[in-house]
């Protein structure tokens, strides 16, 4: 029987306790239903069982974006003086499904080595498995009660391909889109349980590069690799393409390309002063599974490094033969996936003018140049309330988390920052790990604290 008053952060914390059975199923069958965004694989099934989450605790919901990726537009009104926008996203990337040692669909529950009971399954950190935490947690604070402020939820399918209609929905509903602040609820424990709280984002532009060989040069077709001596490569046109970008330590040589990269602030560098005091280099490498770091510097100095410096990174050579023993080839084309983050105060369009001019400045303006998807950055104010809230809430669950002014990784944060202008974070309990590759896992005790978590949360937001 729902009541009138919100309910106590204990009286919903035991709620968890005494439905966890079932609350972990309803999250493993979550994780068995496929989203695969790359693919479209069972996501607008996917998006349905959103939709029945927010319609379960009294919320109203339709569909934007478009129709073959949906993003579940949901609103709980219970006229509370706060109202906190919740963003999500329901897939995932695709599975190799030979790497895996249990069907990566599955959801199996297997002991792992350190952790204990874990969910084996693609989604399980990334990050299905704590969106269906959410919905459970908002249960049984329903359950037990009322629900301590509104809720406006924007949950996206396309979040793994680019988030490629979300910044449209945005703007056409910007009028409709007002709240106190907004939350992407994510496992945030590393390995050795220490938490961490994001204030900001940097950006990213992906491209896709493409060189058929210098103009009239290279060769019709993939042929004998003994004419070379005669027609040019299009591969090593593309590594001479590639190799002009950065130096040998992998400063970016691009004319003008930093110009605009923002100076750290004051409340900036205080916070990594304070970071700098917790931060383990040693545990922090073998988290990202790196043998070194490739700067020289320690402390403040790493950290300013890693999280301002604008990068580029190549992720992915396709050229000619790759199998079996040999086969002497010189390809008709090759190609390369570039990935460019930058933060404050870099532009997208920015990046890549200045990318294309470099190229054809170097005379390698005959390689093709895709932009496939791009972000730009986010930034939330440490002294905003909802951060108080959050920081507050780890607190009430004896942690003191590591607050980083600036992360290396990206997400479409920048539609509620830079459009709503609405101050953003990112948090909570319970762990993960092996994002993107195969076994990748969550903890099944974090699920159950992750869950007391956003009660917490929303409890000290409602205040």
């Amino acid at each position: 029987m729902e009541m009138d008053e919100t309910p106590s952060i204990q009286r919903v914390h035991d709620h968890i306790d005494g439905n966890f059975s079932a609350h972990l199923e309803r999250c493993r069958d979550f994780l068995r239903q496929k989203s695969i965004s790359a693919t479209g694989e069972g996501i607008r099934e996917t998006a349905a069982i959103v939709k029945d989450f927010i319609e379960e605790i009294g919320g109203t919901v339709r569909y934007g974006g478009v129709e073959d990726f949906p993003i579940v537009y949901g609103r709980v009104d219970l006229g509370r003086p706060k109202t906190l926008i919740v963003y999500g996203m329901y897939d995932v990337q695709p599975v190799e499904e030979a790497k895996w040692t249990s069907p990566p669909f599955g959801a199996e529950i297997r002991e792992l080595p350190r952790f204990g009971s874990c969910i084996i399954a693609r989604g399980a950190v990334n990050s299905k498995g704590a969106l269906a935490g959410v919905f459970n947690a908002l249960r049984s604070i329903k359950e037990t009660g009322r629900l301590p402020v509104n809720l406006v939820f924007v949950i996206e399918g396309e979040e793994e391909i680019g988030s490629l209609n979300l910044e449209s929905f945005i703007r056409d509903h910007k009028d409709e889109l007002k709240g106190n602040g907004v939350v992407d609820f994510d496992f945030s424990e590393d390995s050795n349980k220490k938490v961490s709280l994001h204030l900001g984002l940097k950006g990213i532009v992906y491209l896709d590069l493409k060189c058929r060989g210098k103009k009239t040069f290279g060769p019709s077709e993939s042929v004998h690799s003994s004419v070379s001596a005669w027609i040019a490569s299009p591969v090593w046109r593309l590594v001479h393409a590639l190799s002009s970008l950065v130096d040998e330590n992998e400063n970016i040589m691009i004319d003008g390309f930093l110009d605009n990269v923002a100076p750290i602030s004051a409340k900036d560098l205080r916070i990594l002063e304070n970071l700098a005091r917790t931060f383990d280099e040693r545990e922090f490498l073998r988290e990202m599974r790196g043998l070194g770091f490739k700067h020289k510097a320690t402390g403040v100095d790493l950290l300013k490094k890693g999280l301002y410096s604008p990068i580029i990174n190549i992720d992915g050579l396709t050229a000619g033969y790759s199998g079996m023993g040999t086969k002497t080839v010189l390809p008709r084309v090759a190609s390369a996936k570039i990935d460019i983050r930058f933060g404050p105060n870099m532009e997208p369009g920015e990046v890549v003018e200045k990318f294309n001019r470099h190229l054809a400045g170097k005379g390698f303006e005959d390689i093709e140049v895709t932009v496939r998807d791009n972000y730009t950055w986010s930034k939330t104010d440490a002294d905003e309330d909802i951060v108080d809230r959050m920081i507050g809430a780890y607190r009430r669950h004896g942690v003191e988390p590591e607050i980083w002014p600036m992360a290396t990784w990206a997400a479409p944060y920048f539609v509620f920052s830079r459009i709503l202008r609405l101050p953003l974070v990112s948090g909570g309990l319970g762990h993960g790990g092996r994002q993107h590759s195969p076994d990748e896992y969550m903890t099944v005790k974090g699920l159950r604290d992750f869950e007391k978590f956003v009660a917490t949360f929303l409890s000290l937001l409602g205040r």
